[in-house]
């Protein structure tokens, strides 16, 4: 596993702080272990969009 070292100021520790009691976290790593999961999923599926616009904008045009 690779290793990350974030400076964090007292307002991004509040925050983190708040996220954890929300979601139910007892580390920042756990927390930190599932925002990194739901920005790869958001992301997989965003560039996921972008190729389906894309093929379909090719079949479109070869359409033609």
């Amino acid at each position: 596993m690779s290793e990350l070292r974030i400076k964090l100021s007292s307002k991004d520790v509040e925050n983190i702080n708040k996220l954890m009691e929300k979601y139910g976290f007892k580390t920042k790593e756990d927390l930190f272990k599932f925002l990194v999961t739901i920005f790869a999923q958001h992301y997989v599926e965003f560039l996921w969009g972008v190729n389906e616009t894309e093929k379909n904008a090719k079949d479109e045009f070869y359409k033609r």
